[in-house]
């Protein structure tokens, strides 16, 4: 009787150990593990969606690993499956590698789920099977926001100015890895985000697996093999955009001079890195108050065209603009823009009076082309343009920009891309600035990422608002997640 208890004992307790093990290991702060410990994180991750999940509608480039971005509670995590080892080294060179101030994914933490050993192959007879952990481990980052999807980033022309602006943000990003001790050991185009701030291009580390970690800036020979791995991704990367876009074997995205001005960048961004660093000291208060005041200006801060009608448009009173597009549209815009913004309601009734083969009405025209056009531009201005810059220029910037495009591609470029290249072009080269950007990154390494600290200030809801009818200026008032997806509804129903 005493044996049969026991061995009830024994097997109660090996379940609950086995239990134990099959639990998910989280390693993260206690707000992130309550809003994700109900994941399915017993099944692959590939398995996900068959348990419930809805992953979010974000496109991405490729990666070696399964990926997934889901949302809980309003706030929004990337997961990426690979192994317990590799995901808590990934996320401790994550939290180095931010706390120095280079830009890099924000990190959550890590989940751990112990399986059972994988049997390789079916052993022979008299021979021990061959196994391999089965467990699994998890990087959990929070996910990068208003950076430009791979998806849309590579579908945009390639020419000099904007491979020059590309290739030169992130060859800011190698030196700043470098003079901060990171060795990245896999740098390449699919390891890199793209945010766009108004007219500055940044360039985010999103893959932390390879990097290695010195005290000081690394030595020559780690340079030349990232250099060289960076050149050698460059060529498979060219080769998959190619045959994405469908384009001749002779045809090439990404040449042997496009690496060249990279290594060029490289190399004069490192004597400015150098010459940052050796006039940096501040000995008195007047150099300090010129310092700050230099922070300051960067953003920072311590502490109808119907024939019948035609004829009758030729003179106008003052404010006949302003006034007409009010009756149109509800939007009050400015006098010494009106004229232009209403020229441009005339040019799509003109398009859509030839495309339908009848008559189109101004109001009509109007209302598709705010629909189509006007309220999606709105949308993107809110999330790409600077405190410093002007809407309504910009607008009209954007507007001819597509046009443009659209007349060389010979069919209609979509919007979206449209204002990429635009804002991609108005991007300065990749530049350090007056100082360091990790060491400007690293005083709100406390309270901000890096990313988030160098992110200059954005253009004020205030200053678009007037862009919009009343009823629908509350879209810019929107977080970051739900603008992204009310300008994705945008954008979907147009193509």
């Amino acid at each position: 009787m005493q044996s049969d208890e026991r061995n009830e004992c024994n097997e109660c307790n090996e379940r609950i150990e086995r239990n134990q093990r099959n639990q998910p290991q989280f390693s993260m702060s206690r707000a992130d593990e309550q809003r994700l410990r109900s994941l399915p994180w017993h099944v692959p991750l590939s398995e996900w969606p068959e348990h419930g999940v809805v992953p979010l509608a974000i496109r991405r480039g490729e990666s070696r690993h399964p990926v997934i971005f889901v949302e809980r509670d309003s706030v929004r995590y990337a997961i990426k499956e690979t192994t317990p080892h590799m995901a808590a080294r990934e996320i401790h060179n994550l939290r180095e590698i931010e706390f120095r101030g280079i830009p890099t994914l924000s990190a959550c933490g890590t989940v751990a789920v112990h399986d059972p050993p994988i049997v390789l192959e079916a052993p022979e007879t008299g021979v021990a099977p061959q196994l391999v952990s089965g467990d699994r481990g998890y990087t959990v980052t929070h996910l990068a926001e208003r950076v430009i999807p791979q998806a849309l980033l590579f579908r945009l022309p390639f020419s000099r100015k904007s491979k020059e602006r590309l290739l030169g943000a992130i060859a800011v990003l190698m030196v700043e890895l470098h003079e901060h001790g990171v060795y990245w050991g896999d740098p390449s185009l699919a390891n890199v985000l793209i945010r766009i701030d108004g007219r500055q291009i940044l360039a985010i580390m999103s893959d932390a697996e390879t990097a290695e970690l010195f005290s000081g800036s690394i030595e020559e020979g780690l340079r030349a093999q990232d250099l060289e791995s960076f050149h050698e991704s460059m060529i498979w990367q060219a080769e998959d955009l190619r045959i994405e876009r469908g384009m001749e074997e002779e045809d090439e995205l990404l040449e042997e001079r496009d690496y060249r001005y990279f290594q060029r960048r490289y190399t004069w961004l490192r004597r400015e890195h150098a010459r940052l660093h050796t006039t940096l000291s501040i000995p008195t208060f007047i150099q300090m108050e010129r310092f700050l005041n230099n922070l300051n200006r960067l953003g920072f801060s311590l502490l109808s065209v119907n024939e019948l009608v035609l004829s009758s448009f030729v003179s106008v009173l003052p404010g006949w603009h302003v006034n007409r597009i009010q009756e149109l549209l509800g939007i009050q815009i400015p006098r010494k823009h009106a004229r232009r913004f209403y020229n441009m309601i005339l040019g799509h009734q003109a398009i859509m009076r030839e495309k339908l083969g009848r008559e189109v009405s101004i109001q009509e025209a109007a209302r598709d082309w705010y629909e189509h056009y006007h309220l999606p531009t709105v949308l993107l201005l809110r999330q790409t343009l600077t405190s410093n810059q002007d809407p309504y220029e910009a607008y009209f910037a954007i507007m001819r920009h597509k046009w443009k495009m659209s007349e060389q591609a010979g069919h209609e470029v979509p919007l979206d891309e449209a204002t990429l290249d635009w804002a991609m072009l108005q991007a300065e080269k990749g530049t350090l600035g007056t100082f360091d950007p990790a060491a400007i990154a690293s005083w709100w390494r406390d309270r901000k990422s890096a990313a988030q600290a160098l992110e200059p200030p954005m253009i004020e809801k205030e200053k678009l608002a007037p862009l919009l009818p009343k009823e629908e200026q509350l879209l810019i008032q929107l977080p970051t997640p739900q603008l992204e997806e009310k300008l994705q509804e945008k954008l979907d129903a147009d193509t």
